[in-house]
């Protein structure tokens, strides 16, 4: 099994990428949906399973997002065909690139693009420290993109409403720009190939499978970042950008090598969540053999593990398996683990500091153990927040990434721990004057 990460700005369309991903076969795929936070969904690609993480948009998520990033095998970063809306892709290039891990630029919802693409590629360029290589140019008709040419196989194809898209000549119209984006792109690629180089300053033309090798061992060294263009919504782009990933995302070896600070690590610490009747469940992935139900991990013996529906029984995880535990407490997200210890992920997959705090205490008197309690319980399963106590009134005081994390927080004790809470500010602490002499 494979897994990657698709990150991206709000409404980039990071959902419908990967409902489009998983609808390419006929299959009914697994999916977890922590709301609000992320949705986790394990589907079939010729032959391959492959689990799929969305995490949720906007800054406040990132806390999120470094711990699914470390525990996959490749990033894809969804955005909008709009040169203005750049910036907003700016963490999540600059979290990417410290991970370190192979990342896809898929340009999304190309068929209402009001520019260029290359356009799009620029300013987006301005944000990323690696070079992005396009892999794919438009073709337009009446100004509107129906279609793209794969500059690789120099094979062209037409869009079709929901269906997969037809193989067509390259029309003479674009000829001209195919041939200059494919120059561009080799001459990219040979910056990272000696013989690829070679072959151009000699003038020979190479052959296509020797660009295929030399396009994948240039993203698996995160050397460049390739893009692709679609329309999630339409199912444009979709069996490119899943042929991409198969065809050139290493496997789960790679992932252990990044985490492999403390030790050879067993497994790594996804995603964690607190459900009702099951306590607390992390997803977490296998990154070596001798994961499974009795057998020790982190130091203690692990309960159970199941599929993403939590019912179904997983035994054992081979490597590269996702699964859910349960009834094992000692486990958390943001951890690596070997058979001994539980070690925190790098700093890159670390959530920053939590800058918005609010004083919080239980509506009911009686309730107050039961908050700490829920807090404790909180903490553990959101890399993001931090807890601690207000000196003055003893009341709790919850920080975490901002107001839409703490409406999220909030909504989490009240649903998940039965705990309703009043907020206010955290009160200054008051000055004291000096004494005079």
């Amino acid at each position: 099994m494979r897994v990657f990460t698709v990150l991206g700005p709000s409404q980039s369309g990071k959902t419908t990428l990967i409902d489009g991903l998983t609808g390419l076969e006929e299959q009914r795929p697994q999916v977890l949906d922590i709301p609000g936070v992320a949705r986790v969904t394990q589907f079939g690609f010729m032959g391959d399973d492959w689990t799929a993480i969305d995490i949720a948009g906007g800054a406040e998520n990132l806390a999120t997002a470094g711990p699914a990033l470390a525990g996959s095998d490749a990033a894809v970063l969804c955005v909008g065909a709009d040169p203005q809306a750049a910036v907003l892709a700016a963490p999540y290039f600059r979290l990417i690139e410290e991970a370190g891990i192979p990342c896809f630029l898929f340009v999304n919802r190309v068929d209402a693009a009001e520019g260029r693409i290359s356009e799009v590629i620029s300013a987006l360029q301005a944000y990323c420290r690696h070079g992005i290589a396009l892999r794919q140019v438009p073709i337009r008709e009446g100004g509107r993109i129906v279609g793209a040419v794969d500059l690789i196989s120099e094979r062209a194809w037409q869009y079709r409403e929901g269906e997969p898209s037809l193989l067509v000549e390259i029309p003479e119209a674009v000829q001209g720009r195919e041939r200059e984006a494919r120059a561009e792109l080799l001459e990219a690629l040979a910056d990272y190939d000696d013989a690829l180089l070679e072959q151009l300053i000699e003038d020979r033309q190479p052959l296509t499978g020797d660009v295929y090798e030399t396009a994948t061992a240039v993203l698996q060294h995160h050397d460049l970042v390739p893009a692709l263009l679609g329309s999630a919504e339409h199912r444009n782009g979709m069996l490119r950008l899943m042929k991409s990933l198969r065809h050139e995302v290493p496997g789960v070896e790679a992932a252990g090598k990044r985490l492999a600070q403390h030790g050879a690590p067993l497994a790594a610490g996804l995603l964690a969540d607190h459900v009702k009747h099951l306590g607390k469940t992390v997803l977490i992935r296998a990154l070596g053999a001798g994961v499974g139900n009795g057998r020790m991990l982190a130091g203690k013996t692990v309960g159970s593990i199941t599929g993403l529906d939590a019912k179904s029984p997983q035994p054992e995880l081979a490597p590269g398996q996702v699964g859910l535990t349960m009834k094992s407490d000692h486990l958390s997200a943001a951890q690596v683990f070997t058979e001994d210890e539980a070690a925190p992920l790098p700093d890159w997959a670390q959530a920053h500091v939590p800058g918005f705090r609010r004083l919080i205490e239980p509506e009911h008197e009686r309730d107050e153990a039961r908050l700490s309690a829920a807090l404790e319980r909180l903490s553990e399963i959101d890399p993001g927040i931090s807890v601690t106590q207000d000196p003055q009134s003893g009341h709790a005081v919850l920080a975490v990434q901002g107001p839409q994390h703490f409406r999220r927080a909030l909504a989490k004790l009240s649903e998940g721990f039965g705990v309703e809470v009043t907020e206010r500010t955290v009160p200054r602490p008051i000055a004291r004057r000096c004494a005079s002499p």
